[in-house]
């Protein structure tokens, strides 16, 4: 669920008219231009993101964006350690559908000098999460070794995201890099599902029936403790598509 961000911030990255073959950068002709002033700009920012998000979910080949809805992951892995469970869990062909109603409601844009702070606020009415899993848990004084499917729908999911960048130049263009992200989401309700978590159907279906009415506490729990996982990926992917897109072609020009 920590990957809601993703889509959210890749908005600037596809989706908008691909630019000649000869170029690798992407022209935004169809798009407002936002005031200089980055205090006055949220709102233009906000505008530019919903529309946007419809059109990045097949991404642009030519310029090797993936497409984002589903947004597939290969494999991520994480140590985990919370009071008395520790262990390591690995997730595998994971899709995730929704992103493409993901609406932006807020955007807070801060510039001092070549240092950006961006803070959105957006929503999803529902998300469905699929994956392959294995771990290796220890529960107390219990080993465990569940290895499966996953199925989690999440409804009502608020996003809140707080980016730290910076812009340089290259080209004679300007860009944006992100240093840091801070991803807090929020979801209303949860259905877990999932097998291979004991040799018996029936403890499998009572520890998804204990998930199911926790699932708040093991959300609050796994979220924080996976972040130097999950952090890493966003960063890595968000910044890969950004260097597609000059800054300044968002930008009302001098009059």
């Amino acid at each position: 669920m920590h990957y809601i961000a993703l889509a959210t911030i890749c908005l600037l990255a596809s989706g908008i008219n691909a630019a000649p073959a000869e170029t690798k950068y992407l022209r935004t002709d169809d798009l407002p231009k936002c005031p200089k002033d980055a205090d006055q700009a949220g709102d233009c920012i906000k505008l530019i993101m919903n529309e946007l998000i419809p059109r990045l979910r097949l991404g642009d080949p030519e310029l090797g964006i993936e497409p984002y809805d589903p947004f597939v992951i290969d494999r991520l892995s994480f140590q985990y350690s919370s009071g008395a469970v520790n262990g390591k869990i690995s997730v595998r062909n994971v899709k995730l559908y929704g992103f493409a109603e993901h609406t932006i409601e807020k955007v807070n844009v801060k510039v001092n000098g070549d240092k950006v702070k961006l803070r959105t606020v957006s929503h999803i009415p529902k998300m469905n999460i699929f994956g392959d899993y294995k771990a290796e848990l220890q529960v107390n004084s219990l080993q465990l070794k569940p290895k499966g499917t996953f199925n989690v729908t999440l409804f009502d999911v608020e996003n809140r995201v707080v980016m730290d960048g910076e812009f340089f130049s290259k080209d004679g263009l300007r860009f944006l890099r992100l240093k840091d992200i801070e991803a807090n989401p929020t979801v209303r309700d949860m259905v877990i599902k999932a097998n291979g978590i004991f040799p018996d159907p029936e403890l499998d279906e009572l520890a998804v029936s204990v998930a199911n009415s926790y699932w708040r506490d093991i959300y609050g729990i796994i979220l924080p403790e996976t972040r130097q996982s999950w952090a890493p990926v966003m960063l890595r992917l968000i910044n890969a598509a950004l260097q597609h897109v000059p800054i300044d072609q968002f930008i009302q020009p001098s009059e």
